[in-house]
């Protein structure tokens, strides 16, 4: 089984020394939400591929996932890199001496099918096809699937209003069907777009068997901070029912919230889904519901409504509701009451803020 690197993600805001894959939502790096997926489908082993440059800090986090006490913590992990960018052709043809004959499941670590993979990977078995790609409706240029493709295949734009139909980050691959697989060219000339066209022609004409299953959807993070938000909401209706931490200190806790016991929540409203992490403290707040509070995040006098609020960062007293916003690691958002009145911002490259 495998999680690749995406080729197309870009460091988010612009660091060259951050991964999509590691960046969190419900207090987790996407990537852990990916083989926590692929643990409860039943899959017992990962093969990730990485590039060497990121290898070291791919391995560090997913080292810690194990020694955090992840749920899923019997995943058999293997590793194999190649130096520079992994493109989907080069992490099929590094995983496929690993695989063997196996049936496998190729997953990008920076995204989330927004249903469960298990029902999905059932179809694997003796007559599965060579290869079952997943598409969605969503409006994702990098996946964008062609209309000659769509001729191709037989698929059809029920409702053309409706965004374009795209590949999910996800395929399945029958027994033995991966090394053949890997030898295709999956990227069109320019590199820039998978082409499922000639992927499908070469599977057929070599008398394999090709199927388009749809899903409901696929959500991945390449620096668009609306992605974040949404793969946030993925993961957070993933979160068991059971509610953590206490509601007393003059809360009022409603719906699925987890509170690490480290945590110090007083005289707030929280309303799940929600997380918040360990040495985080909440005064006098509303947490609606959507929100992930990083570990050592502190909020007060504020409300927060379907955003990610990073590890160490702070929100005092703003004055509005902050609705549909991320706010990273250490930052600070506060309410200045000191005269003369002004906006006084410290804005860096790339950031969008919106003032009322």
């Amino acid at each position: 089984m495998l999680v690749a690197e995406d080729p197309r993600l870009e460091d988010p805001f612009g660091e060259s020394d951050r991964l999509s894959a590691l960046e969190e939502v419900a207090n987790k790096p996407i990537a852990y939400h990916a083989l926590d997926v692929l643990a409860a489908a039943g899959i017992e082993e990962v093969i990730v591929v990485c590039s060497s440059e990121r290898a070291a800090a791919i391995r560090g986090s997913l080292k810690a996932r194990g020694a955090n006490g992840s749920p899923e913590p019997r995943l058999r992990i293997r590793y194999v890199e190649q130096s520079g960018r992994v493109h989907v052709d080069d992490a099929l043809s590094l995983a496929a001496p690993m695989v063997g004959h196996a049936s496998c499941v190729v997953h990008l670590a920076a995204g989330l099918l927004t249903q469960p993979l298990g029902p999905l990977i059932s179809r694997l078995g003796r007559d599965t096809p060579d290869l079952i790609a997943m598409v969605h409706h969503a409006s994702d240029p990098g996946w964008h699937i062609s209309p000659s493709t769509q001729a191709m295949l037989h698929l059809a734009e029920l409702h053309p209003e409706r965004a374009t139909l795209s590949m999910a980050g996800v395929c399945l691959f029958g027994p033995g069907a991966l090394g053949p697989a890997s030898r295709i060219p999956w990227l069109s000339p320019g590199g820039a777009e998978i082409d499922l066209t000639s992927v499908a022609a070469e599977i057929t004409r070599e008398g394999g068997k090709f199927e388009v299953l749809p899903v409901r959807g696929w959500c991945r993070y390449a620096g668009d901070p609306l992605d974040l938000l949404e793969l946030n909401r993925i993961a957070l209706d993933r979160m068991d029912h059971e509610m953590r931490g206490s509601s007393n200190d003059g809360n009022l806790i409603e719906g699925r919230v987890w509170i690490h016991e480290q945590a110090s929540v007083r005289s707030s409203v929280i309303v799940g889904p929600a997380v918040v992490g360990p040495h985080a403290q909440i005064a006098d707040a509303y947490i609606g519901p959507y929100t992930s509070i990083g570990p050592g995040a502190r909020i007060e006098g504020a409300e927060i409504e379907r955003s990610i609020i990073a590890a160490g960062a702070s929100i005092m007293h703003v004055g509005s509701r902050l609705v549909a916003s991320v706010v990273g690691r250490d930052a600070r958002v506060f309410r200045d009451f000191s005269l003369p009145r002004a906006f006084r911002l410290r804005v860096g490259d790339g950031t969008e803020i919106a003032l009322y």
